[in-house]
């Protein structure tokens, strides 16, 4: 059963893809960043009655953090556009108030052999960030 339910195969593909992939990574992203509380997330986002969006992604929490910085580091893969040609997206981001991008891969159309092709480096990436604690300046 998929966690979002009702979905574009192209969803139910990547949750199958990513998830997996996610949760296996959380010990190599915390190993260097014992202060972080990683998770593994999927949702969906658009109107109440169809959904535009789905996100995918692993969420670094940091704990203590000083009002003017980021919380948070994540590893987001956005799939959008179902009924019209499906666009990828992937990125590793910090929160507000920061907002930078650490990392991006760049997806022609629902490239998802590119898109698994990109993850080494984007999770490179996300273990960089977590470890540092705050944007690269």
């Amino acid at each position: 059963m998929t966690v979002l339910s009702h979905t574009h195969p192209l969803v139910v593909q990547l949750e199958n893809d990513l998830l997996p992939r996610f949760r296996a990574a959380l010990p190599q992203v915390t190993a260097g960043a014992p202060q972080v509380l990683a998770s593994v997330f999927a949702f969906s986002s658009g109107t109440a009655s169809t959904f535009e969006e789905y996100h995918f992604g692993i969420s670094c929490l940091r704990d203590g953090v000083p009002d003017d910085q980021p919380e948070e580091v994540a590893l987001l893969v956005s799939v959008s556009g179902l009924d019209s040609g499906a666009q990828l997206s992937a990125q590793v981001l910090w929160g507000q108030p920061s907002g930078k991008v650490e990392a991006q891969a760049t997806l022609p159309a629902a490239d998802i052999n590119g898109l698994l092709g990109a993850l080494p480096a984007l999770l490179a990436a996300l273990q960089a960030a977590a470890q540092r604690g705050r944007p690269e300046l």
